[in-house]
Formats: C-alpha cells, structure tokens, sequence
C-alpha cells in the first residue's frame, strides 16, 4: 500500500487476476460486468431479441438490468424490468406510444426476447444495461461497472493470489473477507 507498481509488477499483478479469474469459472464462480450498450428499437415493434445474431447483435447478457432507458430527445426515460405475470396482465398489448414504460426479458438458450409495452410508434434509442460474462481484464486502466460485490471479491481474492508473489503473508481477516466476498457472489 502505498506504493507505485513497476511496469513488470503491474503485468504480473493483471496476469494473476486473469489466471484467478480462469480458476473461477471451473468453480462456477462467473465474474460478470454491467455493461450499456445503445440499439434503435424499430417503429411498431413489440419485441426485439438480444444476442449474437439477434436484432441487437451483440453477446448474448446473462441477465437484462433494472435499469434501462430509452432515449427521446436527449432524455433518458427508465423502462421498468416486468415479470411474466406482469406482462400476461396487461389487457391490450397493442397500445402505441412515443417509448415503451415497461420491458419482459424472455429468456432463451440463444437469445433473450425484449417485450415492450406500449408499442413504440417512431425508431427509438434503447439504452440496453445487462450483465455479461468477463473473461479477463484486458488492461489496467479500463474502467468496469461490476455487480454490486464483485468489486470485494476480486480486490481480497487478488490479494491472497498476488501476497505470495511478494513473499508476504496475507492475513486472516483478509483470507475471512476474501472468502466471505465470494460465498456472497455465489
């Protein structure tokens, strides 16, 4: 702690985390990222379908955040996440308007089903929060918006990983909180 790492420490340092990371998914311990990611969501169109090869093509998510938005100008107006009993209780699902209040993620082995309602009359941006599986960090210095506790369990895990490197023994309540962080993620 309060030191700065060399070029060959910092190297070292993301070497060890991906090479944590990789152990993790043998565990089924999977690190997710939040990532949003913008799409035109065509006019008259209930449904869109997310993933490689979907109309928003891109990684297949995991799961679809709370939190998206669609976009009028300039505005970002939220889109409620709702249910499937949600979804079955609205009466009339032809109803139009400038964005769509609410979202029913449909989840399928290759691609997840958005339902909208209302129907958007005009192409809208759709800001698209969901979690995706990271692999690796590719470098220091790119910022990542993890779920919340993932952030203590990759920080106290590395500790343990990397503490060896340096000939330093790492301390109980680290390896207690380390172990605490990941139980919680699991």
């Amino acid at each position: 702690k309060g030191e700065t790492p060399d070029a060959d420490e910092s190297q070292d340092g993301l070497d060890i985390l991906n090479t944590m990371l990789d152990s993790w998914q043998i565990d089924r311990l999977f690190v997710y990222q939040v990532r949003e990611e913008s799409f035109t969501w065509a006019i008259n169109d209930q449904t869109q379908t997310v993933g490689s090869g979907g109309d928003f093509n891109t990684d297949l998510p995991t799961r679809i955040a709370d939190n998206c938005a669609f976009v009028v100008n300039g505005t970002d107006y939220p889109a409620s996440l709702i249910n499937v009993d949600a979804w079955t209780a609205i009466p009339d699902k032809t109803t139009t308007s400038t964005f769509p209040w609410f979202i029913y993620p449909e989840y399928g082995a290759a691609l997840v089903t958005l339902y909208a309602y209302p129907i958007p009359n005009a192409n809208v941006t759709f800001k698209l929060r969901s979690w995706k599986r990271l692999q690796s960090f590719s470098d220091l210095t790119t910022a990542l918006s993890l779920p919340p506790g993932y952030q203590r369990a990759i920080e106290y895990s590395l500790a343990e990983e990397f503490g060896p490197e340096f000939g330093v023994e790492i301390s109980p309540v680290v390896s207690r909180i380390a172990f605490k962080a990941r139980n919680a993620i699991r």
